[in-house]
């Protein structure tokens, strides 16, 4: 709900008053973390890993747009994973149920969101399953990301899509309020599900003759062009015959689930960075892993401020300093040489030239040295004495 709904909500079943500031700043630092820990930990994203691959998974990608404060449009792209075994019957037609779905969305660029998205398919096992289809619309960058993850999944092009397409070329030749235009829309509509592709290829080629001008000849061949290139992809009685779905309903349904509901309201506008994390909060309550995931994020948190605390109090202490080395003094040319004898005495008399005090020393004929008078230290004693 919205962070003043929220901060309300709070209040009543809490009895704590919560303003919608603080709702606001701890959803999103709850949300980074939740971003953080899906990308360290694939296991702790969105639930816990199954223990046995299944035998049929399907995924889809598609993307919508939000609106952002500074007044852009920016795409969220969403991935749903599921299980589809055997066929619903609904009335005269027979529709496949997906089951245990969950999502994955972000707001990120195609190589970004490629390489994030590899954590839910890691945690689902998508490449360990028998079967894998992949259903979606004609875009290259899901081509590319079908490419990406899992090249050997059995790519089908979405039912509606493609009809689309097929209703294009009649509004091309009747326009919108013809009265033939429904009654062939739906009897090419029943041709394409249940007949090989070329027949409503050929369909299309028919519809030459009728363009008035050089326009909806062009516009004919690019809706001609589009389905052709697309052919194997929209074989539907051979996809409907082995059991796989044809319809990209599960990721549509995401987008109204987990990016509609909670950031497409009225006059709702989002800042840039804010987006992730709400995001990263929204696929934890989608895939029924609230608790857990909250959880790892107050635990990620935690950690993240015990290693800064822990560098904070590194910083303060003084590091302990290297000692000094003849080695490390010759190698930056402090060392002085050692004395020798005569350095010594030019040291003691000379070294200062203002120091005018004369060392004096006793000649070679001095008495002294003669052993004719007592020594230095005999007359220092007798003079002591007296």
């Amino acid at each position: 709900m919205p962070f003043r709904e929220a901060a309300t909500e709070v209040t009543y079943s809490h009895q704590t008053s919560v303003s919608e500031a603080t709702c606001r700043r701890y959803t999103y630092r709850h949300g980074q973390a939740a971003e953080a820990v899906a990308q360290q930990e694939p296991s702790l994203a969105t639930g816990t890993e199954p223990s046995e691959p299944p035998e049929k998974m399907m995924f889809s990608v598609d993307g919508s747009f939000i609106h952002l404060t500074h007044g852009e449009w920016r795409e969220i792209k969403s991935i749903a994973i599921g299980e589809f075994g055997d066929k619903d019957e609904k009335g005269t037609t027979d529709e496949v149920k997906t089951t245990n779905l969950s999502y994955f969305t972000r707001c990120f660029n195609v190589r970004e969101f490629e390489q994030d998205a590899l954590a839910e398919f890691q945690r689902r096992r998508v490449e360990e399953a028998k079967t894998v289809v992949t259903v979606n619309d004609g875009a290259l960058w899901i081509q590319n990301f079908v490419d990406y993850h899992c090249p050997t999944a059995t790519r089908i092009l979405d039912f509606p899509h493609a009809l689309s397409y097929v209703g294009d070329a009649g509004k091309i030749i009747w326009g919108d309020d013809s009265d033939t235009f429904p009654q062939w829309f739906a009897r090419c509509a029943n041709q394409l599900k249940h007949k090989p592709p070329q027949h409503t290829l050929a369909e299309i080629k028919l519809r030459y003759p009728k363009a008035q001008n050089d326009q909806q000849i062009a516009d004919l061949d690019r809706v001609h062009l589009y389905l052709q290139r697309r052919q194997e992809l929209i074989d539907y009685p051979f996809f409907q015959k082995r059991g796989y779905p044809i319809g990209s309903g599960c990721v549509e349904s995401g987008h109204k689930v987990v990016v509609q509901r909670r950031l497409k309201g009225a006059g709702m506008r989002w800042a840039e960075d804010h987006v992730n994390p709400l995001l990263a909060l929204r696929d934890l309550i989608c895939n029924d892993h609230w608790q857990t995931g909250w959880q790892d994020s107050v635990t990620y948190q935690q950690q993240q401020k015990n290693q800064k605390r822990r560098q904070r109090v590194q910083a303060k202490q003084p590091q302990p300093s290297e000692p000094i080395t003849f080695k490390a003094l010759e190698a930056t040319g402090q060392l002085p040489p050692l004395p020798t004898k005569k350095t010594k005495e030019t040291y003691s008399n000379n070294s200062n030239p203002e120091d005018k005090r004369v060392v004096w020393r006793p000649a070679e004929d001095h008495p002294w040295k003669q052993n004719i008078w007592p020594s230095q230290e005999a007359h220092r004693w007798s003079y002591q004495k007296k």
